[in-house]
């Protein structure tokens, strides 16, 4: 009773409180609710307030020798259990001796590695992959020069909505982690991987103003943005794998194996 209670509280009060995007509270909860039933069946269901620094240690130990979990989930099952307790004893429920991650040893954060990134063929096959002659594949096409035209996370495309889109200046504005908003400029060039298959050229006419030029790229941008936008949750979610970093060309090297070209 007291493990769903605290867990309830922290998740519907301190979480909310903090304005953490749902993304991160069902996270958060998810991670809690793993270490609780690790105690049940480890532990004898010991009560959150009894347990100690060692039961930490040990909680670890399964997660690296028995989950195969790496140096990255690890860091992160300690942060979420150290950011729990402290909300708890803040809260008044439980004695800050009573903590059990009081002293706990800061794990070594992990190096960050570099992204594999694709060549120029490459990418122009990945980009040439999906059908232009369907909606998905116009969709597809859409999100994959997004993604790797502007280098946005995987969860902030699949929130975009056509109201992020400046037309006037060429830029995209995101809500990324921690609710942090960002704008971003985006290429003229990047509509031209949603368009259908191109007709033959027709005779060159003279050129035309600058002006018309703008136009000419704002509606092709108006153009990708129908194409891509309303779509884009339920593709983007392909792209949610614990094997994709926040780095793009590491996000573009993985949907090339799944697209198996």
């Amino acid at each position: 009773m007291k493990w769903s209670f605290w867990i309830e509280l922290y998740i519907r009060t301190h979480c909310v409180a903090r304005g953490l995007r749902p993304l991160t509270v069902a996270a958060y909860e998810d991670a809690l609710q793993q270490f609780r039933e690790w105690v049940r069946t480890t532990l004898e269901d010991r009560a959150p307030d009894q347990l100690t620094a060692r039961d930490v240690l040990a909680y670890l130990q399964h997660l690296r020798e028995v989950r195969g979990n790496g140096d990255s989930a690890v860091n992160r099952a300690v942060v979420i259990l150290r950011r729990f307790y402290r909300a708890i004893v803040a809260m008044g429920y439980l004695d800050h001796a009573a903590n059990p991650l009081i002293g706990f040893p800061s794990i070594k954060a992990v190096p960050r590695k570099l992204p594999v990134a694709l060549s120029t063929e490459q990418m122009s096959r990945l980009l040439a992959e999906p059908k232009p002659d369907t909606v998905i594949g116009l969709r597809d096409r859409a999100i994959l020069a997004l993604l790797y035209g502007t280098g946005i996370r995987a969860s902030e495309c699949a929130s975009l909505r056509s109201g992020q889109m400046d037309l006037a200046q060429l830029t995209i504005t995101v809500h990324g982690k921690g609710g942090h908003q960002r704008a971003i400029p985006l290429s003229p060039n990047s509509p031209r991987y949603s368009e259908p298959t191109r007709k033959p050229a027709a005779p060159r006419s003279p050129p035309r103003p600058s002006f018309a030029r703008v136009s000419d790229a704002r509606s092709r941008v108006a153009a990708f943005t129908n194409a891509c936008v309303p779509g884009v949750s339920a593709a983007a979610s392909a792209f949610r794998s614990p094997r994709i970093g926040c780095g793009t060309l590491l996000r573009l090297t993985w949907c090339a194996r799944k697209l198996a070209w």
